[in-house]
């Protein structure tokens, strides 16, 4: 070999190992949260245009479990992931946890400009990025909290969140108020009113806290989370279809017991008018946001995240197509809202632009992650937190602060 070929072929070497290392994720990657990120993401271009129906063949069923249970688990991956990136098990204090605040801040603000952007497009996908943008904002008090006091506030917000937002909306009308119509009631949508409120939403991502303040490495924190994760979505399932069965079924307690007692905004009932009924808090259906849902289908999240923490040297490979995906979530769930607007994806009779959608996303995440590595909407939002972050003057420690200010 000359040395004119020797060169092209060192530089080719390199960059294969280059892009092989950019692939795996880097130092700083956990590759199982990145599958589950990535399954969340795909999950939700399933429950978005996907046939999910029993017309869509023997395994309809895993099909529909994305209706809900996929942003649930994108909700419980970016609490894992914001414990992650401030810290993990190692608590941060003074100037670095004060930039981590404010990168995620920085970072909250960038992603309501993206999706008010993906607003525009109208395609009537009930976007969760705004919401997101709000649960990392209320996440920030909490970062030096440890593992048991975040799974507390979280069991807390589990079951009293619901509550607030089954008879919260309904009180507002009842008593008069009106509940949000533009901007200017962006607070109370986005906790309470909204299709994502926070005020149930938190309980996951405080429980993906408190996962990512743990060691990931853990045996025992895998099977914990896969098996308890599982124990809990079969329990509370078996008992929501008890409870609503024994109240007339699914139909009944949604029309007589839930709609056909909820206010009009602008017709609301009195005070003293039937109130919706208990039985509804014991649905268990996509997003109808009760304690059993809260708890049920953040067990079969808390599950697929433990599963995928069982993720080896060798499962790293073979799946590095996923964690690739959810790698660049965001870039990922934005394009697809634009491919759904484009292409007027929804309502399709068909798995066919699903098949598709999923496929290229495989393939194109993949090459983007070995060339390039991090996504562009990801690489543009860290670059603007992290600039921010460093602007930031240091903190004076209190002590030599005092001083200057007796000087």
């Amino acid at each position: 070999m000359t040395a004119a070929t020797g060169a092209p072929t060192s530089r080719l070497r390199a960059g294969l190992r280059a892009g092989t290392r950019r692939l795996a994720g880097g130092p700083g990657r956990v590759p199982g949260v990145d599958v589950a990120r990535g399954i969340a993401v795909l999950g939700m271009f399933t429950a978005h245009v996907g046939v999910t129906t029993p017309d869509a063949g023997p395994a309809w069923w895993l099909l529909d479990l994305s209706h809900g249970h996929s942003s649930i688990l994108f909700a419980l991956v970016a609490g894992v992931s914001v414990a992650i990136v401030t810290g993990g098990p190692h608590l941060l204090d003074g100037d670095p946890l004060r930039r981590a605040r404010l990168r995620l801040l920085v970072r909250a603000a960038l992603l309501l400009v993206v999706v008010a952007l993906l607003d525009l497009l109208g395609t009537r996908v009930a976007l969760i990025l705004g919401f997101y943008a709000c649960y990392f904002a209320l996440a920030l008090p909490f970062l030096r909290w440890r593992p048991p006091r975040l799974l507390a506030l979280a069991a807390v917000v589990a079951l009293v969140g619901p509550l607030l937002a089954y008879w919260g909306p309904e009180a507002l009308l009842r008593a008069g108020l009106r509940l949000p119509h533009d901007g200017s009631g962006a607070v109370t949508d986005f906790v309470l009113t909204g299709h994502y409120p926070a005020i149930v939403w938190m309980a996951y991502v405080l429980a993906g806290m408190a996962i990512g303040r743990c060691d990931l490495r853990s045996p025992r924190l895998r099977r914990g989370l896969l098996l308890g994760g599982l124990a809990a979505w079969g329990a509370l399932s078996f008992l929501s279809g008890a409870v609503v069965g024994a109240a007339g079924g699914e139909e009944v307690v949604l029309t007589s017991q839930v709609m056909a007692r909820q206010s009009v905004d602008g017709a609301p009932f009195a005070w003293g008018d039937p109130w919706p009924g208990v039985a509804g808090l014991f649905l268990d259906g996509p997003h109808d946001d009760t304690t059993i849902e809260v708890l049920a289908s953040g067990g079969f999240a808390a599950a697929v995240v433990g599963l995928c923490l069982y993720v080896g040297r060798v499962g790293r490979w073979v799946l590095a197509p996923l964690a690739a995906v959810g790698s660049m979530a965001l870039t990922v769930y934005s394009l697809q809202i634009v491919a759904i607007w484009h292409w007027d994806l929804l309502g399709s009779t068909t798995n066919g632009p699903l098949l598709v959608m999923v496929l290229v996303t495989l393939a194109a995440a993949t090459a983007w992650r070995f060339l390039l590595g991090r996504g562009p909407l990801e690489r543009a939002v860290g670059a603007v937190a992290d600039r921010a972050a460093l602007a930031a003057p240091p903190q004076e420690p209190p002590e030599k602060a005092q001083r200057g200010s007796r000087s």
